[in-house]
């Protein structure tokens, strides 16, 4: 009875271990599985967003009316300028801020100086079902007829998307790059990834 009862015992746990193991190699089969599964999904996001740039690209541009361009003055050689200055204050009462008060300046700024620029660069955060035709009318909102800015637009001080192209655009400019270049290069950036947001923005006249 007793070596019969050794013998029960040990089959049992021969079965308890061979289930264990039985249960770890399934575990750590299916955890593969959806590693390689991730990996995948993950592949393929990348390649549709490769498809969607490379599409950008390619794809031949909207045609959309011409803005109208009021290029304002220069300041005076060390006259301040700037909100404050011969601009408007930047109001930020019931809006937060989306990016540090020197950046949201300069973004202003630089829609407010370079409609030249701007207005040739879309916007991709939406804005243009509130009217906006191109970046500029996300810091701008009204100009005397000298084309200085009279009135902000609100919609720029809280929007991220809107301070980002502006602010990209303001360097390109910088380095000397052209309009063409600059409306190129957030085009490829951003149009793969808000295919359906794109502002109605013109093309630059060619040669800018």
């Amino acid at each position: 009875m007793k070596l019969w009862f050794q013998y029960v015992v040990a089959g049992v746990g021969r079965t308890v271990a061979l289930i264990a193991l039985c249960g770890v190699f399934a575990l750590a089969t299916c955890s593969n599985n959806q590693t390689g599964s991730a990996t995948a999904t993950d592949a393929q996001s990348a390649s549709a967003t490769d498809a969607a740039a490379k599409a950008a690209a390619t794809a031949p541009e909207p045609d959309h009316p011409q803005p109208t361009i009021v290029i304002p003055p220069k300041p005076k050689p060390g006259a301040p300028h700037g909100p404050g200055f011969d601009m408007p204050l930047i109001d930020i009462a019931g809006y937060s801020p989306a990016r540090p008060m020197e950046v949201l300046r300069d973004a202003h700024m630089f829609a407010a100086d370079h409609p030249e620029v701007a207005s040739y660069v879309p916007c991709y955060c939406g804005c243009g079902s509130a009217g906006h035709k191109h970046n500029a009318d996300c810091f701008v909102k009204e100009r005397d007829p000298d084309g200085r800015v009279s009135e902000w637009e609100p919609h720029g001080v809280s929007c991220a998307v809107c301070i980002d192209i502006a602010v990209d655009s303001m360097k390109m400019r910088n380095s000397g790059a052209s309009v063409s270049a600059i409306r190129k290069k957030v085009r490829n950036e951003y149009l793969p990834h808000f295919p359906s947001s794109e502002t109605p923005t013109a093309a630059p006249p060619a040669g800018k």
